[in-house]
This record gives structure tokens, sequence and C-alpha cells, in this order.
């Protein structure tokens, strides 16, 4: 079990440099708000409200922002899960929908649990297991999303078919204290999905997409599936993009993907070295080199945050690139505003932020 005496108060205020300038001829290097000793963060916004929940070793953690994203609360203990899942993608993940948070963790015992409460409430409560047959979510990765409707879905890699990983789901429609029966969502002709691949997953009213590596005819190309009955059915998979990647492995990496407010989907993913910008159905823009992307925005104005040789950066809705800072894997992003989103990663087990803007600058600010 955690020992509070060693887990508890580890937090390294760093100095916040000053907010984003954009530079045409190259890119602009922002410092990071704030440093947190832990790994794997995962965001969710509601109205003003920033939440997020991050792991150090086998505990999970929690803290929040009532100012949009300026200033956090000290972290609070959540739980402890022996074996708890991280990196990779891995980790504790957050939503939020009418006022209620989820907390969904991974443990290495192929399960993934769940934790509860109102933002305004103290305590945490355990809430249903997402896969309803045991031991089946062994990879650990599982994506979230919910609606304004306070409807939630789940999706993960699940080994149940024939001990191969295909694509999975699940939904819940009281915030998360059970879940329906878990449905296959898609099974790949050769017998497995990309085994290492997080599918990725957004929701808009009753339009639910997920986003996953496939592993077809020898290629690792990403998938996109649709819902428009809140994951009850889904269509037919389509591949995304024009070109293959050809690959006799994993590459772990599984991209991200947001519902417009028009319902359109817009895709970021990777292929080889480079990182693609794809609405399905159309054919993929280029975005640079690197691996690891997320995109967040709101109205057709993006962000897409990446990694490139140990280096996060974030693409702005303008098009200039900005470097964040040291990051060893899967940023995260959260959208704010219509122009203005929150940025956290990972690096050495700490976790950085900073609040990106395209109209004005962020002040200095200090977790109390």
């Amino acid at each position: 079990m955690y020992n509070i005496a060693v887990g508890i108060f580890w937090i390294t205020i760093l100095i916040f440099a000053q907010g984003l300038k954009m530079i045409q001829e190259s890119p602009e290097l922002i410092e990071p708000d704030q440093e947190i000793k832990g790994r794997s963060p995962s965001l969710a916004a509601e109205g003003n409200d920033i939440y997020m929940t991050f792991a150090s070793g086998d505990t999970i953690f929690y803290s929040f922002s009532s100012d949009r994203g300026k200033n956090f609360s000290a972290p609070e203990l959540v739980t402890s899960i022996q074996d708890l899942m991280v990196g990779g993608g891995r980790g504790p993940q957050i939503i939020s929908s009418k006022g209620q948070l989820l907390i969904a963790a991974p443990s290495a015992s192929g399960n993934i649990y769940t934790y509860l409460k109102m933002k305004t409430g103290s305590k945490w409560i355990e809430g249903g297991r997402i896969n309803d047959i045991a031991d089946k979510a062994r990879e650990g990765f599982v994506s979230l999303c919910s609606n304004s409707d306070g409807q939630l879905f789940a999706t993960w890699l699940d080994t149940r078919l024939n001990a191969r990983n295909n694509i999975f789901g699940a939904g819940s429609s009281d915030g998360g204290r059970t879940w329906l029966k878990s449905q296959l969502i898609y099974k790949s002709p050769d017998g497995s999905v990309c085994e290492c691949c997080k599918p990725a997953v957004a929701m808009k009213g009753k339009q639910v997409a997920v986003m996953f590596r496939n592993n077809l005819g020898g290629n690792r190309d990403m998938y996109i599936i649709q819902s428009g009955d809140g994951g009850v059915t889904f269509d037919q998979a389509r591949k995304l993009g024009e070109s293959s990647w050809k690959l006799n492995g994993c590459p772990m990496d599984g991209g991200g993907l947001v519902i417009n407010e028009d319902n359109t989907v817009r895709t970021v993913w990777r292929r080889e070295g480079n990182i693609y910008e794809n609405k399905p159905g159309s054919k993929e823009e280029l975005v640079e080199k690197g691996s690891q992307c997320t995109i967040s925005g709101k109205n057709g104005k993006y962000y897409v945050a990446f990694i490139s040789a140990g280096t996060v950066y974030c693409l702005a809705p303008d098009g200039k690139t900005i470097v964040l800072g040291q990051g060893g894997s899967y940023p995260r992003l959260i959208s704010i505003d219509k122009s203005t989103v929150l940025c956290a990663w990972e690096n050495r087990d700490r976790i950085y932020r900073t609040i990106l803007t395209g109209e004005k600058e962020i002040p200095v600010t200090q977790m109390h």
C-alpha cells in the first residue's frame, strides 16, 4: 500500500516564462508553468474548470484548476492499484460530464477500474469495472469520452477473442457506476489489430468515433469506425490516408481525433517518421516529422502536440510551431476555449504543463 509519508509532497514550482508569442522564422521555446513529480498525465475540462490525474508508482493523484488552468490545487490521493500500468500512453485517464468526474485506471491483471466523484465532492468512490470479462485488457490501453448529457464511452484493446487484441467498447449512462456489456467494435481479419497502439475515441451527442491502428496484410495503418447511436452499433471501419505503412512490429503510437461542431471528424496520426492530419475520406496532410501526436481545438482551429527527437512541440492553428520543452512521451491537450489549450507532458518522471493561446499572454502562476 502507498505510504502517504513517502508520497506527499514533492511538488517543485518552476518559473513560468512569457506566454505565447508566435515567431514565423523559427519555433519558439516556452517554459512550462510547473513541475510535478509523477507520470502519465491526463486532462479533462468542463467550463472554466480543468481536471488532471496522474500516477506516482502504483498510486493515482488528482488536481484541479478553477481558473482555466492558471493555478492548480495541491494533488490529492485518489487510490492505489497493484501493478498500475503507466507509460506508452497508459496510465489513469480522466473525463468530466455534468459535474461528475471519472478516472479509469488499467492494471497489469488485465482490468480497467474506475473511480468517481462529483466535482464539488470530497471523496472518490469505486465505480464499475469497464471490461465485463475479467483479465482481458492486458495491454492497458483504454481511452474515454463523454457528451454533454452525461453519457460515457470507453474503448480498449481486449484479448477475449482467441487471445488476440481487438477493439472493444462499452458505454455508461449513470456516470460510470455501471457499464453496459462490452461489445466488439472491430475484429481484424488477420486476427489482431496492432498490439500496442492505444485506440482514441471522441463523442459528441450520439456520435462516437473510434480510431485505431490495424494490423492487416502486413500494414500498420490507421482506421476509423463511427457510431451514430451513442456506441450501440458501429459502421464499417475505414482506412485513413492513401498510403500504407508496411511494418513487422508495433510502433506504439495511436494518435488523436476531435469531432467538430458540424459533426465532421479530424484526426492526427503517425506513419513512418511523419505526422499527418486527416479528415476521413480525404487525402492526408503532412504536419511535421515526429511521433506520439494528439489534437485538440474547436471550430476548426486545431492545436497538434507531438514528440520529435526528445522534444515536445505544438503546432498552432496559424501554422506556427512552438517548442514546449524536453519530453519523453505522449503529450496531452485539452481545449479551454476556441483559441486556448492546456498541454501537459511527461519527462524523466516529472509532469510539466503550460497554456497556449494565440490571442494574449498568460500571466505567471504558481500552484498553491
